[in-house]
């Protein structure tokens, strides 16, 4: 008895050693870490709301692909740390070594977002001083430290060469043009940047986590969306039951045409969260965001609110002397116009492109209180001011 109960102690104690080397060998918390590190396939997706650019992963590189409106474009760059090879084919791709230590900025909200990254050093180029309000870009355009490209069909090649950015980041519009025809010839990498036209708020913002992927930033881009996401669905939440939406115009005449500009399809959509009636949805936003002004001046009439007009307007005088037929709006009438030029960067350009963009919910926050005063009676205009008359008519 005493030898089989041995040999059974025995037993047991190799299966104890047995099951501890399997633990030690195949359940390592730190190689199991590992091994997601190089599989780097997400359990969920992580672009929601983004509808123009795709991350993802393939044999342990960072991918990040681009998508035009009309998927004319289609684009990806395969991004390389340092400490790795380069791939072996890149198929078309352009591939880049990351973190990018040089790159080019069209807009403003493209430098926001590499400062909320805090990639702003990264910078040596922009476009000039009109599409960007930034004070610290002023400063360093007139000190010589940031070169001036220019944009679109006055882009500058020659100073772009002498540049040569790692990466030139370019808006993509509806609008067609040569410009990147013209940066490939010349052999410049070109970062197709599409979020003024996504069709959600969140979307536009997402463009952040397409920034962090450029810089090995995805964490912190991740984080900072989420803080915001969080704020902008609680504050869509308020109006989710509201039956009552008020109908509302935006844009301005110009040139015997309505201009919408300033009013893509992510802000018709946010119109939309903020329980409002946004009355050019689907007329004409895809033809450079201009509409019959027959058809503006009438929606105009029947309009209770009426936002984004001129970026100059900042009082109803100065709307009137544009176009006397504007006293015909019902808006006008009841004083509910309201512009976004509320906040604005020394050289007057608001804040609303360049740093707006960034925070959704505070520019939800805005139009709710705009429609609905009693869903957030304590909020105070951001971005959003209200146009009375000089005399306090």
């Amino acid at each position: 008895m005493r030898a089989l109960s041995a040999q059974r102690s025995g037993a047991a104690c190799l299966w104890l050693l047995i099951a501890a080397a399997l633990l030690f060998s195949g359940c390592n918390p730190s190689q199991e870490h590992g091994a997601r590190e190089r599989s780097a396939e997400p359990e969920q997706p992580e672009v929601v709301y983004a509808r123009k650019f795709s991350l993802g992963w393939q044999s342990g590189y960072r991918v990040v692909r681009v998508m035009s409106p009309d998927h004319s474009l289609e684009h990806t760059y395969i991004l390389v740390p340092e400490h790795m090879p380069l791939p072996n084919n890149s198929d078309g791709a352009t591939v880049l070594r990351i973190p990018l230590k040089s790159v080019t900025c069209e807009n403003g909200f493209q430098v926001s977002l590499l400062d909320m990254l805090g990639a702003f050093g990264a910078i040596s180029g922009v476009s000039g001083k009109t599409r960007i309000g930034h004070e610290q870009v002023h400063a360093k355009i007139d000190s010589g430290a940031l070169a001036v490209t220019g944009f679109m069909r006055r882009m500058n090649m020659e100073t772009l060469l002498k540049l040569d950015p790692d990466l030139a980041f370019v808006n993509v519009s509806s609008v067609s043009s040569d410009v990147f025809e013209k940066m490939s010839a010349y052999g410049l990498s070109t970062g197709y940047f599409c979020a003024s036209i996504e069709e959600h708020p969140l979307g536009t913002l997402e463009w952040i986590k397409f920034m962090g992927a450029f810089f090995q930033q995805d964490s912190l881009a991740a984080a900072l969306f989420r803080e915001r996401e969080q704020a902008y669905l609680e504050l869509q939440q308020k109006t989710a039951n509201r039956e009552e939406k008020p109908a509302v115009i935006a844009g301005y005449s110009r040139k015997g045409a309505w201009s919408t500009m300033g009013s893509s399809r992510w802000f018709a959509t946010m119109l939309d969260h903020a329980g409002a009636s946004y009355l050019y949805e689907g007329l004409g936003l895809e033809r450079g965001h201009i509409l019959s002004n027959e058809v503006a001046m009438n929606a105009g009439i029947r309009a209770g609110f009426w936002v984004n007009t001129h970026f100059r307007v900042r009082d109803l005088d100065a709307l009137l002397g544009m176009d006397r037929r504007y006293g015909l709006f019902t808006s006008v009438r009841q004083k509910t116009v309201y512009n976004n030029n509320h906040s604005c960067f020394s050289n007057g350009r608001s804040r609303f492109w360049d740093v707006g963009m960034t925070e959704p919910h505070v520019i939800l926050a805005d139009l709710i209180s705009i429609f609905h005063p009693d869903l957030l009676p304590d909020h105070y205009l951001v971005y959003y001011h209200r146009l009375l008359y000089n005399d306090a008519r």
